[in-house]
């Protein structure tokens, strides 16, 4: 094994002994020339610079063997690189198949859902349309009509009823909303529904001829379930700083709100009667509760 050796010492020395200023100088008819390069001095600086270029050679082998593991190393991360993205092209493509599975299955259930719909309303307007004919067949026989043709005039009648049963399943009526003028309707409903969490594509309109008193306002959504379901949650209303003096109500034909009327009006006169008991409005009748 060589001794480690100072480069930079020995090429000072080396400097020293040829009187040199510039590196440029120093060449093989220096060294033949110049009488201070002894056989002696020539075999010493020899054997350093052996020394030293043999410490270099170890050190380039050293370098060599690092530089293999190197690249053994590069090797081996760019093999397990390449694996890792073929696992992840295969996840991806797992997820995908997934994805488009529950896509499929919510679809299903929403076809499923949309003809569970289309089965309530269409039973809906069959048990109205009978009940309409039933009435109608009703009044043929206490006014003794020889025949019982059904005039085209109560057919168009019978059929706006239907039409407007399902236009008033998805409508709401709101009571006691500010009316300003030149006021956006639209943007003061949805500031109310969103106290309720409910956020629904909707038509506002007041009803009524302008007067002193607050118009109500018709809000028609898009489904009988959303319109009870702002209907179910309207009490919370009560609970907000901006909206306690507002409530909602389904939209009711002029005979259906002259029997509420007469359901409240029963209701107040029992809570005055018996003030000890709880009293509410059930169906089409007034119902009690001991508290």
């Amino acid at each position: 094994m060589c001794e480690k050796v100072d480069v930079k010492n020995w090429l000072s020395e080396v400097r020293q002994l040829a009187s040199v200023n510039r590196d440029e100088d120093v060449n093989v008819q220096f060294f033949m020339k110049n009488r201070a390069m002894t056989k002696e001095v020539m075999a010493k600086l020899l054997s350093t610079a052996f020394t030293i270029v043999k410490s270099q050679e170890t050190v380039m082998q050293n370098l060599e063997s690092n530089l293999e593991e190197y690249y053994c190393e590069l090797s081996d991360v760019a093999a397990e690189n390449k694996r890792l993205k073929s696992e992840c092209a295969l996840e991806v493509v797992d997820l995908q198949r997934d994805v488009v599975k529950l896509q499929r299955e919510l679809l299903s259930e929403r076809e499923k859902q949309l003809s569970d719909l289309r089965a309530t309303v269409v039973t809906s307007v069959e048990d109205t349309v009978k009940a309409e004919f039933k009435s109608y067949s009703s009044v043929v026989q206490k006014t003794q009509l020889p025949s019982a043709v059904i005039a085209p005039s109560t057919l168009k009648s019978v059929v706006r009823t239907v039409v407007e049963e399902g236009d008033r399943s998805r409508s709401v009526m709101v009571f006691g909303l500010e009316e300003k003028k030149d006021e956006k309707l639209g943007d003061m409903v949805s500031e109310l529904l969103l106290e309720l969490n409910e956020k629904p594509k909707m038509e506002v309109t007041r009803i009524g001829s302008s007067t002193r008193k607050t118009r109500p306002v018709k809000v028609t959504v898009g489904s009988s379930v959303i319109a009870r379901e702002i209907l179910r949650k309207s009490k919370q209303l009560k609970n907000t700083a901006k909206f306690r003096s507002v409530y909602i109500s389904p939209d009711r034909t002029i005979e259906q709100r002259e029997e509420h009327k007469t359901l409240v009006l029963e209701l107040k006169r029992r809570q005055a009667d018996e003030p000890n008991k709880r009293h509410y409005i059930k169906g089409n009748c007034v119902c009690s509760a001991e508290k």
